[in-house]
This record gives structure tokens, C-alpha cells and sequence, in this order.
């Protein structure tokens, strides 16, 4: 990620307020901006408007959204042919509005403002569209919410700039003066004005930006140092990695990449039960890029994971945190007879007969933990990259892979499930522990945030592996 010094105007404007700085995205080094908000906005009045300049063309390309996976989402994005969509999908679609128009020009800035009004008496204005101070009216998909729908956007769900939620779809371009207002339906005079051209430029926003509204001018230079941790060098980037609990200090305002997982949940093992317990769920796992202010003192937390034990008991494992980035700790497996997995980053197994696994929560950190089958022992906790059981019956789901660091890593596996006999379920790639086939369940590895594998006659649950979090950021 790159920050440039950029003038949003059209070449030839005159302009009282300029534009100086904004925010380069490169859809093949996968750069995007992520924030989860706290707590719920109000979900049927929002506004967001921002100047886009476009870098590469026909290839789908995310503006702004939020969403838990591709049938979960609410997006404004340029499609494949070069038209504007904004729309609210959850299994169906709930508000779609396509251009006709389509936006090829690379050279030149929009202002794209999309206004979300569900509560308003008109249907056709519950949802609108502008380009450069003009609402459009041509669409070639044109469907409108009912009144009083509560979207997705606002919700205590991942919201990103510039990538598809859940997706590795990325913008490419630049990004200026964003602004999201929380509550209240703007216009375009709020964020615009016509000039002595008729060309329109962009004024300051002076209003109110509502309980979960925000203001990012990507001010502040692209290039840093910083302390805390354990400092390696890739390239341009300095890396500073935590496996324990830390503070991050960088000497200049800019925005950092992070890569933030907590600590994975244990598996089960209740003593002397034959039948099988579940595996441990991985850790949250929770990248993209965050702001950071010169000499601030960030306080970095990174969870334990939890402690295996044999009783009738789920251990989940701790958040591991990056200031107002928290990634849930997974959960813990659940034990013998018909409990279920606990929720978590990721969730943990169920156990034997046919408990269910547990949720992923909050969604978008991991994947949930597989249901116990009857017969086949304890479930699969589930892992970053897929639930747990994806790769066969009782194997911990896969974790995901970040080259954060400057190589692949994999990390975040779930915990293998436990049977008496018959072979022993695997823990998922990235460090989750292999479940116990008659005996004990394996640990998961330290610092990845895997769950731990579950144990069976007598054997011990193994925990669940520590989380970690790195932060890279440029330096020359």
C-alpha cells in the first residue's frame, strides 16, 4: 500500500478547497481498508460519498461495503463491464441499482455518493446514486427496499474500502476524501459544488457524522518506524511481530497493515467417555489496514489459547487486540455426551453422537466447527480458511495463508476431533492439532492461534495454540 500526494480535481478546476492527499490501492498486493463497527448504527439511513479514480478496467472492483461472504453483502463497486452497482444482497437481493452508463476513464476523479433512505414514503428514493453532483436515473437493474429495511451496512458486521467482504476481490485505484455519515440522508451539495467551469469539485463536509460516521483524508505520510516487538525487515517494510503482549509506538501518522488472530479454543476430553469429543477452534483471524497516530502508544494483547483439560468443560481461547481491532478467541470443543462446540473465532467441534459445532462469532473471523456425526467420534473445529469436517469427518478446518511477513505462512488451523480407534482425525493446515485416535489430543502450535485436538478414553484435550499479531508497515 502506498500513500501519494494526489489532487482530486479535474485538471483545469479552480477550487477553494483542495484535495491533498489520497490513498493508492493495488488490486495485485490485495491493499484494502477494514473497520467492524463496535455496536449497531442505524442500518436504514447512511450516506457515504468519496472521489475515485480508477486504475485498471473491466474487472469487478469494491468501492465500499460490508458483508459476511457473497451472499451477504452490501456494495458499491464497479462491475466487470465498467457500470456502477449499489446493492443490499442477503440470499436475495433487497436493493439493486446498475447503471446503464458505464465508467471508463482513467484519467479523471468521481464523486460517487451512494444515500441509503429506506425510511422515506417513496420507494424510489429509499436508495440513491450520484456521479459528480448528478443523482442518475438510468439504470439497467433497478429494484428498490422495502420501507424500513434495516441493510447491512451499519451492522456490527466487517465494512471494507476497496475488497469484496469475504472475497479476494480488490479495488485498484486511489481512493480521496471519504466520508460516511451515520443516520442522516445528504446530498451532493454537501460534499460538492459546481465551479466557474461547470465542472464539478469538492468542498468541505461540515456536518455531523452520526454514531459510527467517519472522515479519512489519508493525510500523513507513507513512510514510518516504529517499536514494539520482534522488528524483521522485507524489503521496503519493517515487520514487527508480538507473540506476547506489547505496546506499538510509530513515529509518524500513516496507516499500518496488521495481521491480528487470537488464541485458539481447546479441544475436549471428559475422561473416560470411548466415543469421541470435539477439536478446538482457531482463533480470529482478522487483517487489512489501520491508521496510526505519531507517538501514540498502541497497546497490543495476544491471547492464549486455551488449556486442555479432561473434564466436562469447553475452554475457549483469549482475544488477542490491536487497538480497536479484536479478534475473537476460538472456541473450545465441545465434550462427551451431545454437547456442542462453543462459538468462537472459529467454532469448536460438537461432540459424539450429533452435537453441533459451534458458530463463528462475531461472523467474518473464521468458520464454525463441524457437527458431530453418529458413530464417527467428535467433530472438527472449524479453522480460518473453511469449517471444521470440509477435508473428511472429524478434521479441524484448514487455516488461511498471509505473506505478511514477507513469506507464506498458513496459520489458524481448527483442532481434530477424537475417536476411540480407527485412525486419527487430523488437525487442519496451519497448526491445528490432530484429534486422539484411543488416547491424548495434540496441542496447536504456538503463536499461529490453532485449536487444539481433541482426546478420548482417558486422554488428555490438547490446547490451543497462542495467538499473534504483526504489523508491517513501510520504512524507506
Amino acid at each position: 500500500m502506498a500513500l501519494i500526494k494526489s489532487t482530486a480535481i479535474p485538471s483545469g478546476a479552480t477550487t477553494d478547497y483542495d484535495i491533498g492527499q489520497s490513498l493508492r490501492f493495488e488490486d495485485g498486493s490485495s491493499d484494502y481498508l477494514s473497520w467492524t463497527p463496535a455496536s449497531a448504527g442505524n442500518r436504514k439511513t447512511w450516506t457515504f460519498s468519496c472521489w475515485v479514480k480508477r486504475g485498471n478496467l473491466d474487472t469487478e472492483q469494491v468501492i465500499f461495503g460490508g458483508g459476511t461472504s457473497g451472499t451477504n453483502n452490501c456494495l458499491i463497486r464497479f462491475n466487470s463491464d465498467n457500470t456502477l452497482r449499489f446493492h443490499n444482497y442477503v440470499s436475495s437481493f433487497q436493493w439493486n441499482l446498475t447503471t446503464t452508463a458505464v465508467y471508463r476513464d482513467t484519467s479523471s476523479w468521481y464523486n460517487i455518493i451512494a444515500v441509503a433512505d429506506t425510511s422515506n414514503g417513496t420507494s424510489g428514493d429509499r436508495v440513491r446514486l450520484y456521479i459528480n453532483g448528478q443523482r442518475i436515473t438510468a439504470f439497467g437493474t433497478e429494484t428498490y427496499p422495502s420501507q424500513n429495511y434495516d441493510g447491512l451496512i451499519n451492522s456490527s458486521i466487517e465494512h471494507t474500502l476497496a475488497k469484496y467482504p469475504s472475497a479476494s476481490s480488490y479495488q485498484d485505484g486511489y481512493l480521496a476524501e471519504v466520508n460516511f455519515i451515520d443516520g442522516t440522508a445528504k446530498t451532493p451539495a454537501d460534499f460538492g459544488e459546481t465551479g466557474d467551469y461547470g465542472e464539478w469539485k469538492p468542498k468541505k463536509y461540515s456536518g455531523t457524522y452520526g454514531t459510527n460516521g467517519f472522515y479519512l483524508n489519508f493525510a500523513g505520510g507513507g513512510i514510518m518506524s516504529a517499536t514494539g516487538g520482534t522488528i524483521t525487515t522485507n524489503g521496503d517494510y519493517k515487520v514487527n511481530s508480538f507473540t506476547a503482549d506489547g505496546t506499538f509506538t510509530p513515529s509518524a501518522d500513516g496507516y499500518v497493515e496488521y495481521l491480528v488472530i487470537g488464541g485458539g479454543g481447546a479441544g475436549a476430553a471428559d475422561g473416560a467417555t470411548t466415543a469421541g469429543n470435539g477439536g478446538g477452534g482457531a482463533g480470529g483471524y482478522r487483517t487489512g489496514y489501520l491508521a496510526v497516530t505519531e507517538s501514540t502508544a498502541y497497546s497490543i494483547t495476544v491471547g492464549a489459547g486455551g488449556v486442555g483439560t479432561t473434564g466436562s468443560s469447553q475452554v475457549n481461547g483469549a482475544n488477542s487486540v490491536f487497538s480497536s481491532i479484536t479478534s475473537a478467541g476460538g472456541g473450545g470443543g465441545g465434550y462427551f455426551t451431545s454437547t456442542p462446540g462453543a462459538a468462537g473465532g472459529s467454532g469448536g467441534g460438537g461432540s459424539a453422537q450429533t452435537a453441533a459445532g459451534g458458530a463463528a462469532n462475531p461472523a467474518g473471523q473464521g468458520n464454525a466447527g463441524e457437527t458431530a456425526t453418529n458413530g464417527q467420534g467428535g467433530g472438527g473445529g472449524g479453522g480460518a480458511g473453511e469449517a471444521g469436517g470440509t477435508d473428511g469427518t472429524g478434521q479441524g478446518g484448514d487455516g488461511l495463508a498471509s505473506s505478511i511477513t514477507g513469506s507464506s505462512v498458513t496459520r489458524a488451523g481448527g483442532g481434530g476431533g477424537s475417536r476411540a480407534s480407527g485412525g486419527a482425525r487430523a488437525g487442519g493446515d496451519g497448526g491445528g492439532g490432530a484429534g486422539g485416535n484411543g488416547g491424548a489430543g495434540a496441542d496447536g502450535t504456538a503463536n499461529t492461534g490453532s485449536g487444539g485436538g481433541a482426546g478420548v478414553s482417558g486422554g488428555s484435550a490438547g490446547s490451543g495454540g497462542s495467538g499473534i499479531v504483526i504489523i508491517r508497515y513501510k520504512f524507506q
